[in-house]
C-alpha cells in the first residue's frame, strides 16, 4: 500500500476520487480504531463508530480548513464515540465531589517504566466514566470544562472521575508488579 501525503488524501477525497477514498480509510482506520476502543469497549460498536466516523469525514472534508488533517479526524472520531457512548448507557459517573489531593508517585512516573499495551489494557479497564475522562483529559487534552459539557456532567465530577481513574490504575499498577 503506497502512503500518500494528507495533501494528496485531501485533494483526492475533495475530488471524491475512489481509491483515495480507499487510500485515506486504510492509512488512517487502524489510528481511528484505537481511538474508538479507548471510549467504547465492545469492539462491534466501535467499529460500527468507526464507519460512521469515516462517513462523517468524507462529508465534512470541504470544512476542513487546514493544519493536520489527521489531528481534525481524531477530533471527529472522539466526539463519535462520545455519542455513541452516549447514546448507549446510562450515567456513569458516581463521584462527584473534588478529589483530595493525594501523597501517591505521579501516575506518569509510574507508567513510564511500562509497555503500551500494558497501559491500553490497564486504562480499558477502568470503569466507563473514570475511561472516558481519563481518554478525553489526559490523552486528548480537553480540560475539565470542555470535558463536562461534552458529556453533560458537572466540572467537580470530570475532576473527581480524573482523579479516581488515577487512584484505580495505580492500584493496578502496584497489583500487578506485587501480585
Amino acid at each position: 500500500m503506497k502512503k500518500h501525503s494528507e495533501q494528496e488524501l485531501l485533494n483526492g477525497c475533495l475530488a471524491q476520487k475512489p481509491e483515495m477514498q480507499r487510500a485515506l480509510y486504510q492509512q488512517f482506520a487502524r489510528t481511528m480504531l484505537g481511538i474508538c476502543l479507548r471510549y467504547l469497549k465492545d469492539t462491534m460498536e466501535a467499529e460500527d463508530v468507526l464507519q460512521t466516523g469515516f462517513m462523517k469525514v468524507y462529508d465534512k472534508l470541504h470544512t476542513f480548513r487546514g493544519g493536520s488533517l489527521e489531528g481534525w479526524m481524531k477530533r471527529i472520531f472522539v466526539r463519535e464515540s462520545i455519542d455513541q457512548f452516549r447514546r448507549n448507557k446510562r450515567s456513569v459517573f458516581l463521584f462527584s465531589e473534588e478529589p483530595e489531593a493525594a501523597g501517591a508517585p505521579d501516575l506518569d512516573d509510574i507508567t513510564s517504566q511500562m509497555a503500551a499495551e500494558e497501559i491500553v489494557q490497564l486504562i480499558q479497564g477502568l470503569p466507563e466514566g473514570c475511561r472516558l475522562v481519563f481518554n478525553l483529559f489526559a490523552v486528548e487534552g480537553y480540560n475539565h470544562k470542555e470535558i463536562a459539557e461534552m458529556l453533560g456532567i458537572s466540572e467537580g465530577t470530570s475532576k473527581s472521575q480524573y482523579f479516581r481513574s488515577k487512584e484505580l490504575l495505580k492500584e493496578r499498577i502496584f497489583a500487578r508488579e506485587n501480585g
